[in-house]
């Protein structure tokens, strides 16, 4: 899908010139891609305004040497899950955005110049259940922007010159928490890692120019239920299996423990002892194929996040299929929670946590199961910033 991202990292010069005192050249990013080096005021020493230290680096990873009044680029997608169980997460999600924000205005050389786009988790489920989610490719990755939101005439945010010349009109938080707000009606059947690769994909029209290859990537997902995304030719999603909640098949085609696939059955084991099936089941796209593809775009570096289905506490965490009590069809077989807060509940993401952890200390993955997203969005923000700031 994404041949001429591929291409085009293949034929980048790599070009060190050298001059005195400034030094410009290209040196290793954290996964082994290229990542710009800016001048400095001394080639070989610092005075102290360079990102970060040592110290406050990843293993492996040292600051990222750059030019105090050069605003860097960051790119910030969000993939929101617009399905029925998400109304408290998306309001939760707007209401605390302020905080990352914050944590944005902390990094040395200011408020980056910023391209803020939100994707939803709705591509359809193929086109034997198109009559239960709408279109057969859903919203195919297009940013979703709405005029009344303060955003028209683009379908991303563009904010530039720390924050004094937007495209958009009023403050960058209320005008994304008034976009993520996407609504409950997209599909069940959620694809967030497949949505976030149409998105990028530079196949998609309406989102021309959100993603620079000169700025770094950061991309959030929020969703309460694994990622679930197939070909669209996928059998996976034909016809309804009675007494199955009809998300399990996401499960037990995406998820193994002990080696084995998820049984059909009631069926418990701790969470440790489980992960993403690492071939989709044969039905869904093996999660690999997204990290591939997410480290072949030209950018930067990348940042991966999700607030998702996840314990807060995973010691004594547990896998398990059975029948929930508190859901509205407790007659039917399903994924148990592995979280429950006062917003509702989640299922395990395995997939979303294969995902997260392919990109190491660039990876965070959070639960979803929070009253208030606060410290997460701080947290979000605070490894950005870090994996920003070192290379």
């Amino acid at each position: 899908m994404l041949t001429r991202a591929k291409l085009a990292l293949l034929v980048i010069p790599f070009v060190i010139p050298l001059v005195v005192p400034f030094v410009i050249g290209m040196v290793a990013g954290c996964d082994g891609r290229a990542a710009l080096r800016i001048p400095v005021r001394d080639a070989g020493t610092s005075d102290g305004t360079l990102f970060g230290s040592a110290g406050q680096c990843p293993t492996g990873t040292a600051p990222r040497v750059v030019e105090l009044d050069t605003p860097l680029k960051l790119d910030l997608l969000f993939m929101v899950d617009d399905s029925l169980s998400m109304q408290e997460e998306q309001s939760n999600l707007s209401r605390n955005f302020p905080r990352l924000i914050d944590e944005l205005k902390r990094l040395p050389t200011g408020f980056p110049d910023l391209h803020l786009g939100v994707v939803s988790s709705d591509l359809g489920a193929g086109s034997s259940l198109q009559a239960v989610c709408g279109t057969v490719a859903g919203d195919r990755g297009v940013m979703q922007a709405r005029a009344e939101c303060g955003l028209s005439g683009s379908h991303y945010l563009v904010s530039e010159e720390s924050g004094t010349r937007n495209n958009f009109s009023g403050d960058i938080a209320e005008v994304f928490g008034c976009i993520a707000k996407l609504g409950t009606h997209g599909c069940g059947f959620e694809h967030p890692l497949q949505s976030v690769r149409m998105a990028l994909s530079g196949f998609v029209s309406e989102n021309t120019g959100f993603l620079r290859p000169d700025a770094h990537l950061a991309v959030v997902y929020i969703t309460d239920e694994d990622d679930c995304s197939a070909p669209p030719e996928s059998s996976m999603f034909d016809g309804i299996v009675s007494g199955q909640d009809s998300s399990l098949r996401c499960s037990l085609y995406g998820h193994a423990c002990d080696g084995a696939a998820v049984p059909a059955a009631e069926f418990s084991t701790p969470l440790d002892h489980c992960s993403a099936d690492p071939k989709g089941g044969g039905k869904l796209i093996p999660v690999q194929t997204f990290v591939d593809e997410m480290k072949l775009l030209r950018t930067q570096s990348v940042t991966v996040s999700v607030i998702g289905g996840w314990p807060i506490e995973g010691a004594n965490a547990r896998y398990a299929i059975g029948y929930d009590l508190t859901s509205t069809h407790p007659d039917q077989l399903a994924a148990m929670p592995i979280c429950n807060s006062a917003n509702g509940k989640a299922a395990v993401g395995l997939r979303l946590k294969q995902f997260v952890d392919a990109f190491g200390a660039a990876g965070k993955i959070l639960s979803i199961c929070q009253d208030d997203f606060s410290n997460a969005m701080a947290e979000i923000g605070q490894l950005i910033n870090r994996t920003v700031e070192c290379r």
